[in-house]
């Protein structure tokens, strides 16, 4: 069964370079993930809040990834100070010695 180990990350270049660990460690690319929060945001409408919608959706999709409401919340957080999240998903032993 697949599991998705989740970690964040200061910056992009940091991010980076878990991701070249990760593939040297033998994950696929297609397999590695990589989010930030986007720069620009269109919305979806006039009472649209771009940033709270993208922040909400992220907190959705990380507990459907099993994470605890209180930790995705603090992922959330790290993501709107700048933070870049990285998701390496891969067969149970795969995927704990990503964490």
């Amino acid at each position: 069964m697949a599991k998705t180990a989740v970690g964040l990350f200061e910056s992009s270049g940091s991010a980076d370079e878990v991701v070249r660990d990760l593939e040297a460690s033998g994950f696929l690319r297609k397999d590695v993930r990589v989010l930030k929060e986007p720069l620009e945001m269109a919305g979806s409408g006039l009472m649209s809040t771009p940033h709270t919608d993208f922040e909400v959706g992220l907190t959705r999709d990380l507990t459907a990834f099993g994470v605890l409401e209180a930790d995705a919340e603090d992922y959330v957080q790290g993501v709107r100070r700048g933070g870049v999240m990285v998701f390496a998903t891969g067969s149970g032993d795969k995927a704990q010695a990503a964490n």
